[in-house]
C-alpha cells in the first residue's frame, strides 16, 4: 500500500505542472523480469522555461537517458539509475526546459531510455508555442507626445566635474547614448554664460533640446525671506530682462534654447517665491518672456507642490504664459504603499487631463542613497537590482503618467549617467553607468513619439508604447520585474522588421533575438531587465 501511494504522487506531481498527451496510462504490458522503461511514451510542456518530470518505471535493471535531437530539454536528472538486483522500482527524473521562441508553432524532442539488457523506450516531449504574455498594442489610443531624456550640464559656478567634448558626444550622438534633452543654468552673473555654450552647441547639434532654469538671482534685486533671498516685486521687470538677455545671449552663440523657467524650486532655499507671486511674474512677464520665441515653464517647484502648480492652472492668464507645466520628484514618486506618496503620485499623473493640450516635464531627480556611508557596501547606487528599481522604474510610471520629458539631475555624477573622478563613483571617468544606459532605453526609442495604449498580459510585464509621427514604427519599453525570464508576444500587424536591446545586471543594450511570425513579434526577457523593442511597419 504504501509503495501504491508513492507511485500516486509521483504521478500526480508530473500532471499538476505539465499537460500530457493521450498516452496517460502505465501500460500494463508484461515487460518480463528485467527491464527499464519510461512510464509514458508522450508529454507535453508549456512553452515557457522550466523544469517537467517524467517517471521511469524499472526491476533488476539500471538504466540511461540520452537526448535525442532538439533543444526543448537540455539536461535530466538524474539520467542514470536503476539496480540490477532491485525490485521494481519508480524514479522520477527532472526535465530541464528551454523557452520556445515560437510564438505559435509547436516543437519536439525524443528522449531515449536504454536499460541494461539494450532495449530502448522512447518519450516524445512536444513543447506547445511560447505565447507567454500577450502585449496588447493599440495605436488607435494616443496619449501624450514625447519630446525627450536628458539630464544636467555642468555647473561651472559650482565647480562640478566637467563633462568633456568625447562625454557630450558620448551622450547626445545618435551613435551613443542618443540623449535629447540638455538642462543648463541661468548664471547671476552674465559674464559666466558663456561657459555652457560649446557643451550645449555640440547637444544640439546631436538634435538635442536644450532648456535653462535660473536658481540664484543678483544681490541688488534681493530681500530676505527666513534667510532665503527673495526677488522683489520692484525688481520683476529687471529680472525678466535679465532671462531675455540669456536667451538672446546664446542665440547669438549659436544655441537655440528651446524653453526656460521662471524659477528652480521656487519652495526651497536658492530664490524664494510664493506661489502667488510666481502666478503674478507670469501675468506680468511671462508675454515679454515668450515674445523672444522661447517657452516659458513654471513653477517647478521641488516636489511638484500642489499649492504651487494649483495656483498656475487655476488662473486663467498665468497658466495662458505658461507652456509647460513643469515640477521635480523630490518628495516620493514610486513607493505607492505609502499613502502619502501615492497621493502626489495620482496628483502628478492627473495632471495630462487638466493641461488642455499641454504638456508636463520632470525636470529634475536622482538617486544617490547611501552617498554618506562610508562603508561601499551601502551604496546602493552601486547595485543594479536599486538602478532598475528606482530610475527604470520611475521613468516608466512617468510616462505611463503622462509625462512628455523626463530629465535627470546631473549627467556625469557618481549617481549619473557616466563617472566621475568621485571615489563613490563605481564607473571610471567618462564610463556610461547602469542609469546612463536605462536612460538611454527611453531616449533612443521613444523621443519624438506619441504614446499609445498598451496592455500587459502579466504582471511582472511593465510596458509603454510609443509609435512615430510618420505611423510606420512603433517602439516599446519594457521592465521584466521577475526573476526569471519570461516570452512575450507582441501582436501587431503589418511588421516587416523587428529589433530588440536589453540591459540587465550583466548586458548593456545588447541585442536580443526577435522572432516574427505572422501578425507576432516574440523575444524572451531576461529577469530583472529592461528591454526595449522596435517594430518596422
Amino acid at each position: 500500500m504504501k509503495q501504491l501511494k508513492t507511485i500516486f504522487t509521483l504521478l500526480l506531481t508530473s500532471t499538476l505542472f505539465w499537460a500530457c498527451s493521450d498516452d496517460d496510462t502505465v501500460n500494463k504490458s508484461v515487460w518480463g523480469d528485467s527491464y527499464a522503461r519510461f512510464v509514458r511514451s508522450a508529454m507535453t510542456v508549456n512553452g515557457t522555461d522550466g523544469t517537467a518530470e517524467a517517471i521511469v518505471e524499472s526491476q533488476q535493471s539500471t538504466w540511461e537517458i540520452t537526448l535525442g535531437e532538439g533543444d526543448i530539454v537540455s539536461n535530466v536528472a538524474p539520467a542514470l539509475g536503476g539496480n540490477a538486483n532491485g525490485g521494481q522500482e519508480f524514479t522520477k527524473v527532472v526535465l530541464t526546459c528551454n523557452a520556445n521562441p515560437s510564438v505559435t508553432e509547436t516543437r519536439t524532442q525524443v528522449l531515449y531510455l536504454t536499460d541494461q539488457n539494450g532495449t530502448t523506450t522512447e518519450l516524445t516531449v512536444t513543447q506547445e508555442g511560447a505565447s507567454g504574455t500577450v502585449l496588447a498594442v493599440d495605436p488607435s489610443t494616443t496619449y501624450q507626445p514625447v519630446v525627450g531624456f536628458g539630464g544636467m550640464n555642468t555647473v561651472s559656478v559650482w565647480g562640478t566635474p566637467v563633462i568633456t567634448a568625447d562625454e557630450m558626444n558620448k551622450m547626445y550622438s545618435p551613435d551613443g547614448l542618443g540623449y535629447s534633452i540638455l538642462r543648463l543654468m541661468i548664471y547671476s552673473d552674465e559674464n559666466r554664460w558663456i561657459d555652457d555654450v560649446a557643451g550645449a552647441k555640440i547637444a544640439q547639434n546631436h538634435g538635442a533640446i536644450v532648456f535653462a532654469c535660473p536658481w540664484n538671482i543678483k544681490a541688488e534685486w534681493a530681500d530676505k525671506v527666513d534667510d532665503t533671498d527673495h526677488l522683489k516685486p520692484e525688481c520683476y521687470t529687471e529680472y525678466a530682462d535679465h532671462l531675455i538677455r540669456y536667451v538672446e545671449f546664446m542665440k547669438e552663440n549659436g544655441v537655440n534654447i528651446y524653453a526656460i523657467s521662471v524659477q528652480n524650486e521656487p519652495d526651497m532655499d536658492f530664490t524664494a517665491w510664493t506661489p502667488q507671486e510666481v502666478v503674478t511674474f507670469l501675468k506680468q512677464e511671462g508675454a515679454r518672456i515668450r515674445e523672444t520665441g522661447v517657452k516659458l515653464m513654471s513653477p517647478e517647484a521641488c516636489g511638484y507642490q500642489p499649492e504651487y502648480t494649483d495656483a498656475v492652472l487655476n488662473d486663467v492668464d498665468a497658466f495662458a504664459q505658461t507652456d509647460i507645466v513643469a515640477g521635480h520628484l523630490y518628495q516620493g514618486f514610486i513607493d505607492l504603499s505609502s499613502s502619502y506618496v501615492k497621493d502626489r503620485h495620482d496628483y502628478v499623473c492627473g495632471l495630462y487631463p487638466r493641461l488642455g493640450g499641454k504638456t508636463w516635464w520632470m525636470t529634475e531627480h536622482l538617486f544617490n542613497d547611501g552617498e554618506n556611508e562610508e562603508d561601499p557596501s551601502l551604496w546602493q547606487f552601486w547595485n543594479w537590482d536599486y538602478n532598475f528599481s528606482h530610475l527604470a522604474k520611475e521613468i516608466h510610471m512617468c510616462m505611463d503618467g503622462y509625462c512628455s520629458a523626463y530629465v535627470y539631475w546631473y549627467l556625469k555624477r557618481f549617481y549619473g549617467m557616466i563617472g566621475d573622478t568621485d571615489e563613490r563613483c563605481k564607473e571610471e571617468e567618462g564610463e556610461v553607468s547602469k542609469n546612463g544606459y536605462i536612460l538611454a532605453h527611453y531616449a533612443q526609442y521613444a523621443t519624438n513619439t506619441t504614446r499609445i495604449a498598451v496592455t500587459s498580459g502579466s504582471e511582472n510585464i511593465d510596458a509603454t508604447a510609443y509609435i512615430n509621427e510618420s505611423g510606420d514604427e512603433i517602439t516599446l519599453v519594457l521592465l521584466n520585474q521577475s526573476d526569471r525570464a519570461l516570452t512575450i508576444a507582441i501582436p501587431v500587424s503589418g511588421i516587416s522588421q523587428a529589433t530588440a536591446v536589453e540591459t540587465n545586471e550583466e548586458k548593456n543594450m545588447e541585442a536580443v533575438s526577435v522572432e516574427v511570425t505572422g501578425e507576432y513579434a516574440s523575444l524572451s526577457l531576461s529577469g530583472k531587465s529592461i528591454v526595449s523593442v522596435r517594430l518596422k511597419l
